[in-house]
């Protein structure tokens, strides 16, 4: 009697230290899932203003998360927001401060695999990492995204494709998977949607990173039934050949939105919602004459509000309460973030020129007042608190974005101090990244 009794405590024991051990395991690292759009201005989409274009995932992805008002892409064009999104550094750290063209020197060039990226840290922590969609930092194989710590790559290497043929505007076929090229079918929104699904199914038992990289709505106009027209050997147009180019814009931010919110459902129905923060950004403002960046000055290639001011979005339903934050964020700012978020150490010696949002975004603290900076094509600018300072080879202007989004009146006369002041931090942060040779202008 008194062994059977023993035997049943020394059973029960084991069971309770067996469930206090479930109990105490380590929560499992959350998905990370980063939506980037191309060319998408401040004004883009519906939870922004936009009227005309209807974007109901997007928007709802917004309201149940934090909607920035003052978040900013690194570079003016597409490539240096991408290298510095994907180093948390100043994209002219790693030489990469304006666009790889598809034609000339520049297609020689890329984002040195002796940078370290977000998802090479990420990998060496346990985490699957794919990228669908655009890449635009090397055409050369030895600047692949496999080689920046991508465990799959589907898309394109330039920066931007026909829609329907693949073809890029030198007239390459510009479709991969990994290394090589692939025949495929389909609308490229729709691909980048589909094997973006198809990864976050494969990968639902594990953390992963899955890094959406749309064209949509860069050029070319095309929907999902315009015709493709790039092809070897012929001439063709930047634009393409669709004649209600603003119908084809519409379409082309609804579709993606369309694909946007298969996506969330995707999550949603493995049960992953609870485990998976969701961050969806532009790569820099909207074209001028077809994009849309609300009341803000300027658009795609300048430093105006218009050419870096961007859609913002968090959302992690349970973790990140709905709000609007107009704290001043950047694309380099992702990097410490998602590490802070992942639990992961920032790897030692590594420099990071971003700030973690997490407190925001958790705690619904204000960030810090900071120095930020842009310089593109000979003009430079700086951000100090609600203060921008913008230098060209014509003007030196000084706004106070608080009360003059929309960057009309200059307060350089009337605040020489001030002005002095920010322009020698421009001057020695100028300085600084001018030790790092360019590769791209």
């Amino acid at each position: 009697m008194r062994i059977t009794m023993i035997k049943t405590i020394h059973v029960s024991l084991v069971l309770i230290l067996i469930l206090f051990m479930i109990g105490c395991k380590k929560q499992r690292q959350p998905n990370i899932i980063l939506i980037m759009a191309d060319d998408l201005g401040y004004g883009g989409i519906g939870c922004y203003g936009n009227e005309m274009i209807k974007t109901p995932n997007l928007d709802k992805l917004a309201s149940n998360g934090l909607r920035f008002t003052d978040f900013h892409s690194n570079g003016a064009v597409c490539s240096p927001t991408r290298a510095a999104l994907l180093t948390g550094q100043y994209q002219q750290r790693s030489g990469m401060e304006g666009v790889i063209y598809v034609k000339g020197d520049t297609r020689k060039i890329g984002l040195d695999t002796k940078s370290t990226t977000i998802t090479e840290v990420l990998k060496e922590n346990g985490y699957r990492t794919g990228i669908f969609g655009k890449w635009h930092l090397g055409y050369d194989k030895k600047y692949n995204p496999v080689f920046h710590g991508f465990d799959e790559f589907t898309g394109y290497l330039s920066g931007n494709i026909d829609y329907h043929t693949y073809y890029d505007n030198a007239g390459i076929y510009d479709w991969y998977q990994n290394l090589d090229t692939i025949p495929d079918k389909g609308y490229v929104t729709d691909l980048i949607t589909k094997y973006s699904i198809r990864f976050i199914e494969k990968n639902k038992n594990e953390p992963f990173f899955l890094y959406i990289a749309h064209e949509a709505p860069h050029v070319p106009f095309q929907g999902r039934e315009d015709p493709g027209y790039r092809y070897p050997d012929q001439d063709f147009s930047y634009f393409g050949p669709v004649e209600d180019r603003n119908r084809a814009y519409r379409e082309m931010i609804e579709i993606m939105d369309e694909g946007i919110g298969e996506i969330i459902q995707t999550v949603q129905d493995l049960g992953l919602s609870e485990n998976t923060l969701v961050l969806f950004i532009s790569d820099n403002g909207g074209l001028q004459g077809y994009g849309n960046n609300g009341i803000l000055r300027g658009s795609k290639t300048t430093l105006f509000e218009g050419g870096h001011r961007v859609p913002g979005i968090a959302s992690w339903p349970g973790k990140i309460d709905r709000g609007v934050s107009g704290d001043l964020a950047l694309s380099i700012d992702l990097f410490p973030t998602i590490l802070a978020v992942c639990d992961i150490k920032k790897p030692e010696g590594l420099l990071l020129d971003g700030t973690d949002l997490s407190p925001l975004l958790f705690n619904g603290e204000e960030l810090k007042t900071r120095n930020v900076f842009w310089r593109y094509r000979g003009s430079l600018s700086m951000r100090k608190g609600s203060m921008k300072l913008l230098t060209t080879s014509e003007d030196t202007m000084l706004y106070d974005l608080s009360m003059d989004i929309r960057e009309e009146n200059n307060l350089a006369v009337d605040s020489l101090d001030l002005l002095n002041f920010m322009l020698e931090e421009l001057y020695n942060w100028n300085i600084d990244m001018n030790r790092y040779p360019q590769k791209t202008r």
